[in-house]
């Protein structure tokens, strides 16, 4: 900042609270939680990225350079039962699905190179998502977002403009940024009834410790989860952060920490009544999952 530069209060305000966040340490010692294989997932969603739930039906999609498909999961075998195209949509790199009680959310907000400006979000009703003919497409509404704040990438996994989770808290979307550099996530809040482009600034930045794939929050428990990954030279460890959430943001100094066994690209999450549904991709690191954990 050029000196004499005056500064409005609203970009103090923002400067002191990532400033503030990322002095936070990380909350509790890491304990280790075992995924429970429920089914090893079919090929036709072997890249399962995202999971929502609704009237106790699953569905998940497959991540970038696919089609615009979105497939009903059986809860227990894994089994596609069902597929729908999401009309007028491109998957140029899906990641996440969040969900409200009306609309089911698709975010299309992949950004490995760093260098994206706008990223999609592709809105689907769930009365016509979950009626009709399965091989009907289903339509959406599109709206469009891009971080404020993305700053300049050095190449593929080299910036901190990745995007890959998000959920539906007090009635907007939490967007929540993957950083390859620094290991910290930042936070987004988007209104999705809000149908004009969003340039959105950050709310919040949280020292999470690796990359951040997915997220899910549960009303109920007034609890967000964090889904993510630490890359190393040799090795990969997924975790997960369940965090309260209070005043409309996350309440990092109650934020609990568990690493995931078995291994592997653990990158969509769901709460349940016992713990949390996840998914895994097929890679290197083991099959393609569909898994349970008990949270204690």
């Amino acid at each position: 900042m050029r000196a004499g530069m005056r500064v409005g209060p609203a970009v103090l305000l923002s400067a002191m609270l990532l400033a503030s966040c990322a002095s936070h340490p990380v909350a509790q010692p890491a304990s280790i939680l075992s995924v429970q294989r429920l089914a090893v997932l079919p090929l036709e969603v072997i890249e399962s990225s995202g999971l929502a739930r609704h009237d106790g039906r699953l569905w998940t999609h497959n991540d970038s350079g696919g089609e615009p498909l979105l497939y009903r999961l059986d809860q227990h075998s894994g089994k596609v039962l069902e597929t729908r195209r999401v009309r007028d949509a491109l998957n140029f790199d899906w990641e996440e699905l969040a969900q409200d009680d009306a609309w089911l959310h698709v975010l299309d907000c992949g950004n490995n190179l760093g260098r994206r400006d706008w990223m999609q979000i592709y809105s689907v009703r769930w009365s016509a998502l979950q009626s009709g003919n399965a091989g009907v497409p289903v339509a959406s509404r599109l709206k469009e977002f891009r971080f404020a704040d993305a700053g300049e990438s050095a190449g593929a996994y080299a910036h901190n403009n990745d995007c890959e989770a998000a959920a539906v808290v007090n009635g907007r979307l939490w967007v929540f940024s993957k950083n390859w550099q620094d290991r910290h996530t930042r936070l987004y809040r988007i209104d999705p009834t809000d149908q004009s482009r969003q340039t959105v600034e950050p709310v919040g930045r949280y020292p999470v410790g690796g990359l951040i794939t997915a997220a899910d929050y549960d009303p109920g428990r007034q609890r967000l989860v964090l889904l993510g990954y630490t890359k190393g030279r040799i090795s990969s460890r997924a975790f997960v952060w369940t965090v309260p959430v209070k005043d409309d943001l996350p309440d990092w100094e109650g934020a609990q920490y568990h690493s995931l066994t078995p291994a592997g690209q653990w990158e969509a999450v769901l709460w349940t009544r016992d713990g949390l549904l996840l998914t895994r991709e097929s890679s290197l690191l083991g099959q393609a999952w569909l898994g349970t954990v008990s949270l204690p």
